[in-house]
């Protein structure tokens, strides 16, 4: 028999925060997708639909319990509303992980260069999706080269950056070991 994931439904006013427009997962929800999701997951990636437009986004913690649904204004623009609009909103646990495929002209400057590689590979999977959006929005061939050379040197410095500060650390606990004898 074909398992089904679990469709939340509920429905919830927008509400703006600064300039942000989002939607407060009521608790009872929030609890269900949070058991659902393993039991412990802070930022749970999930599609759906509001009101019967599809997207895609992640909760993230709301407090008192809650979860957070940001609506991107593709979404409350296209149905033309705002904050303190009523919505009603369709949410299912997204259980494939969400990798932006990296270009072959990246990938092949970024394994030329492991230190770089390596501190890519580090960073969260949405700051590597906006990296690839940046590099994506050349529109000409030597602006993309560009910009893949400029990627590669801002992750050789993160990677030196990080091999710095460990040094640093290593050496004031090394001190601090050395005062407690």
């Amino acid at each position: 028999m074909e398992q089904r994931e679990p469709t939340f439904t509920f429905a919830a006013r927008i509400q703006k925060i600064w300039i942000l427009r989002c939607v407060d997962v009521p608790r009872d929800v929030s609890k269900a997708i949070r058991a659902a999701a393993g039991g412990k997951a802070l930022h749970v990636p999930v599609r759906g639909w509001i009101d019967g437009l599809a997207m895609e986004s992640t909760l993230s913690p709301g407090g008192a319990g809650r979860y957070r649904l940001h609506v991107h204004s593709r979404i409350w623009r296209k149905l033309k509303i705002d904050a303190g609009a009523a919505v009603e909103v369709a949410l299912m646990i997204e259980s494939e992980r969400r990798e932006t495929p990296v270009p072959g002209d990246l990938a092949a400057a970024l394994a030329d260069e492991p230190r770089a590689l390596a501190a890519f590979h580090a960073l969260t999977a949405a700051f590597r999706r906006q990296i690839v959006i940046f590099l994506e929005k050349a529109k000409q061939a030597k602006t993309r080269e560009k910009r893949v050379g400029l990627i590669v040197k801002r992750m050789l410095e993160r990677a030196a950056k990080k091999k710095r500060s460990a040094k640093r650390f290593g050496v004031k606990e090394r001190k601090r070991r050395g005062r407690r004898s």
